[in-house]
């Protein structure tokens, strides 16, 4: 009898011992299981917002509450408010929710002021006719508190000599809501704009202009940062007429007087955290338009622009000037091909950054009379900045001639 109870307590012990074993285990087993899981969105909060409502700003980040977390989508919102005008500084971090598993979404903004100037000046001196170009913009980028904004834009290109004329003039009032039907999705634009455009070159190539034009635009927000846009165009007694010369060395006019209605349809996406100063991401925009006619579908133009960071300068290639993604304007005079070499500026008590810039590049610009392509190449240089006094400033010169002569 010993013998048994003496074997049945060494039983007993034993299965003890390795329940004892089994149990820690198989909880650290349950714990990694439960810390394997992804993470849920619990609430997603606003800090540093006065003026902007967190609606507009958790607009731009998409994700729910009760949604996995996306970590490339929490830097993609980032990148998307960055772009913005309305944000000094953006960043967004999470902090442990009411549960294990759930985190909370804070992001976390330093607000510009609502109200923002734009001013540009520069010295041309392209296909030996001068001209001097100088634009402003004044902006209200908060109206209702809820980041539609609205802005006035004037720019002048002003004859200065040569053999050619370069002459324009513009004003154009816009309203945009970023966020249309109150959705992440689409934004609308509004705007009533007038242009007088009289250029001629010195191979006898001209194109005059003068319209009042009415746009309505709404656009379609899809993917990371894709979106398509459809706008129509009303220009009431519009006056153009265009004259050029063509490869076979014959003379072709158009007075194109008809084109009251047009519709555009546009492609683009945009990854840049800046629109005035890059240093990351790409934009590109491509459309087609036609007009009342019906004679065809026109294609372009094509704007593409990437930035690198290397070597502690900025390195931006760009296809068809500078892009104005969505519903994104800016003021600048390029060519059609551009390498750009750009060294950021220290700030300092007005500037809270800058940059100067050397922008090498290439034109085609049709035809001359003898039947030769007219083959543009130069050079811009500019120095841009943010300041506290007189808002965004572009100061640039640009020089370039027929290298094909």
């Amino acid at each position: 009898m010993k013998n048994k109870n003496s074997t049945a307590a060494r039983t007993l012990i034993a299965c003890i011992a390795l329940l004892t074993a089994w149990l820690p285990a198989t909880a650290l087993s349950q714990d990694s299981a439960a810390d394997s899981q992804p993470l849920r969105v619990q609430e997603i909060h606003c800090a540093g917002n006065q003026q902007v409502s967190c609606d507009f700003i958790r607009g731009h980040l998409r994700l729910q509450p009760g949604a996995t977390l996306d970590e490339d989508e929490i830097r993609n919102a980032e990148l998307r408010l960055s772009a913005l005008r309305y944000f000094d500084d953006v960043s967004i971090h999470l902090e442990k929710g009411a549960q294990r598993g759930a985190v909370i979404v804070v992001i976390a903004v330093t607000e510009n002021s609502p109200v923002v100037t734009e001013s540009v000046a520069g010295f041309s001196s392209r296909m030996d006719v001068e001209r001097l170009l100088v634009g402003s913009r004044i902006a209200h980028q908060n109206l209702f508190g809820e980041g539609n904004f609205a802005d006035l834009t004037a720019v002048a290109s002003i004859p200065l000599g040569g053999p050619g004329r370069d002459e324009s003039y513009g004003l154009a009032l816009r309203y945009v809501d970023p966020m249309l039907f109150d959705s992440r999705r689409w934004f609308g634009i509004a705007s009533a704009a007038w242009r007088k455009d009289d250029y001629e070159d010195q191979y006898g190539n001209y194109a005059h202009l003068e319209t009042p034009q009415l746009n309505v635009t709404m656009g379609w927000r899809f993917a990371d940062f894709s979106y398509l846009s459809s706008g129509l165009s009303y220009r009431p007694g519009i006056e153009l007429s265009t004259g050029q010369w063509l490869r076979d060395q014959t003379f072709e006019t158009d007075d194109e007087e008809d084109l009251e209605l047009s519709l555009r349809l546009d492609y683009g996406w945009s990854s840049e955290d800046d629109l005035l100063f890059p240093t990351q991401g790409s934009t590109l925009q491509i459309g087609m338009s036609t007009d009342q006619r019906i004679t065809g579908v026109h294609v372009g133009p094509l704007q593409f622009r990437k930035t690198w960071s290397w070597l502690d300068s900025y390195w931006t290639l760009k296809i068809g000037g500078d892009p104005n993604p969505e519903y994104h304007v800016q003021i600048s005079e390029n060519q059609l091909f551009a390498v750009t070499f750009a060294r950021p500026v220290k700030a300092g008590d007005d500037v809270r950054r800058g940059r100067w810039y050397i922008e090498p590049g290439y034109g085609m610009r049709g035809w001359t009379n003898d039947g030769r392509h007219i083959n543009e190449a130069g050079v811009k240089i500019g120095y841009r900045a943010d300041t506290r006094s007189f808002g965004y400033v572009d100061l640039y010169l640009i020089g370039t001639k027929d290298v094909g002569k």
